[in-house]
């Protein structure tokens, strides 16, 4: 019996949303094409489903599809499997012109079993199983050549698998390449493989999908996909990639239900709450928060590098700067978000911080734009001086330079001290900030990393952009060094 069938007589239906999501444009979307073959694949697309074909096959003003990779994060059972083939089956008969398709699994194995079992099962029970070429006995089968196993269809599409390594995907041009469960890959090979043969085809797509992982550091394609996408998201950036992710809170209660109904979209279609009940008392937390929340076990919350009490005793939202000012500049590795960080020091000797701006991209730094100041026209008003780090900034130098500014580069000793200066003084009562939202969340979010004998701020392994977190540090310590009568030792941040 299709699904639709039981779901639509399920009563109650999931309240899901995604957690991270690039929203709908205003661009034009073929996705109803896409459900259409749903349909006649004999599945209803559940809402989840719907809404991510309406977004994945948006066009542009020629036609072609505007996203050229999607990444989808669900919980386990929400449906990848009919997802999977309504995309592959839209792309291989619909499309004008002969389609070449890849999909890849954890293994090989997976992949044939996917092929067989999943695939090829439900095309051969739909009407579009007459567009499946028959093999030369006639038969309406899959080949299974070992190293070369497909479906082929009468328009003269290809339906492939592949291996999940360096070279699978590689040879002939690739319209669609599909990788399920990538938080298996311990690295970007199957990446690497499929994405040549791409780059010559204008509306060709990755599509990435997958529960998460254990551990980050052991799903590394993964992680760095969703590390990206919630960035994008967040930032709010219009790119060729759309982002999807459905997952609880880091400290949601596992065995809350409403928790469940918000994080699964598949709850009330597909998936009963009395089966969850059942998941939940067989696997034990730590596999169910994985599995069905999609919470990464080493992401869970922790402890602040600088303790949240202390932080909050620094709160004075009636702090101002004093007349002598530091700025800081400072971008995300991956472009999506900038911020300007000052620091100065109060009538009272203690020490101010503050993001004065924040936004996504990078654009705006210099000269601003219509919702923020710029650096140059905050320098123009305030005075001060500037600096940055050369690995994020540099690249703005000479725009900072035509302007008039004078950027000061922040030396690797400074780098080193910065960190565990800004700890030290929220410690000893020495520096106060005016309570903003965005600073706080940086900080409850960001990671650390090792940085000679010290530590610093790690950009890689924090779960959202923390360029505001970054560049008040840098403008703390460059203001120790302006003003010595802080009487601040850098030897005693080192902790």
């Amino acid at each position: 019996m299709p699904y639709e069938t039981s779901w639509k007589r399920s009563g109650r239906l999931t309240d899901a949303r995604p957690r991270f999501a690039t929203p709908r444009s205003g661009r034009r979307s073929i996705g109803r094409k896409v459900m259409a073959v749903s349909r006649a694949l004999g599945f209803e697309p559940m809402p989840w489903q719907a809404d991510v074909f309406e977004k994945a096959f948006e066009v542009d003003s020629d036609g072609r599809l505007w996203y050229r990779e999607v990444v989808i994060v669900m919980p386990r059972q929400s449906g990848k499997t009919t997802l999977v083939l309504a995309w592959g089956v839209h792309r291989c008969v619909v499309w004008p012109a002969r389609q070449r398709m890849v999909y890849q699994a954890q293994t090989r194995e997976k992949a044939l079993e996917k092929l067989v079992d999943e695939h090829f099962y439900h095309i051969d029970r739909s009407p579009l199983r007459r567009l499946l070429r028959p093999n030369r006995a006639g038969r309406i089968q899959p080949v299974l050549s070992h190293g070369s196993e497909h479906l082929r269809w009468v328009n003269g599409s290809k339906w492939s698998i592949d291996a999940p390594t360096e070279t699978g995907g590689h040879g002939a041009t690739l319209d669609l390449g599909i990788g399920d469960e990538i938080w298996a890959h311990k690295d970007a090979r199957v990446e690497q493989a499929i994405s040549p043969a791409m780059v010559t085809i204008p509306d060709a797509q990755k599509v990435w999908l997958s529960t998460v992982g254990k551990r980050r550091d052991a799903s590394p394609l993964l992680w760095g996909k969703m590390l990206a996408g919630r960035n994008r998201v967040q930032a709010g950036l219009d790119s060729r990639t759309l982002y999807v992710e459905y997952s609880a809170p880091d400290d949601a209660d596992w065995l809350d239900r409403g928790v469940w109904w918000d994080t699964m979209p598949a709850l009330g279609f597909t998936q009963a709450e009395a089966a969850v009940e059942g998941e939940a008392d067989s696997l034990g937390e730590e596999e169910f928060r994985r599995a069905y929340l999609c919470q990464w076990r080493d992401e869970l919350p922790g402890e602040w590098k600088i303790p949240e009490p202390h932080w909050t005793a620094a709160c004075d939202p009636e702090s101002k700067a004093g007349p002598l000012k530091v700025w800081v500049i400072d971008v995300s590795p991956d472009r999506t978000c900038a911020a300007i960080g000052l620091a100065s020091q109060r009538e009272d000797g203690a020490a101010h911080v503050e993001v004065v701006e924040r936004g996504p991209g990078a654009g705006w730094l210099v000269d601003g734009d219509h919702a923020r100041r710029g650096i140059v026209q905050l320098m123009r008003r305030h005075g001060g001086e500037l600096y940055y780090e050369h690995a994020t900034c540099g690249s703005l130098v000479p725009d900072l330079l035509e302007a008039g500014l004078d950027p000061k580069p922040i030396g690797g000793e400074d780098v080193r001290v910065a960190a565990p200066q800004l700890l030290d003084w929220v410690l000893g009562g020495r520096v106060f900030h005016i309570g903003q939202a965005s600073l706080t969340k940086d900080l409850a979010a960001a990671s650390t990393q090792p940085y000679g004998d010290s530590w610093r701020w790690s950009r890689g392994k924090t779960l959202r952009p923390v360029p505001g977190l970054v560049a008040v540090t840098y403008a703390l310590r460059m203001l120790a060094k302006t003003l010595p009568d802080l009487g601040y030792d850098p030897l005693s941040g080192i902790i």
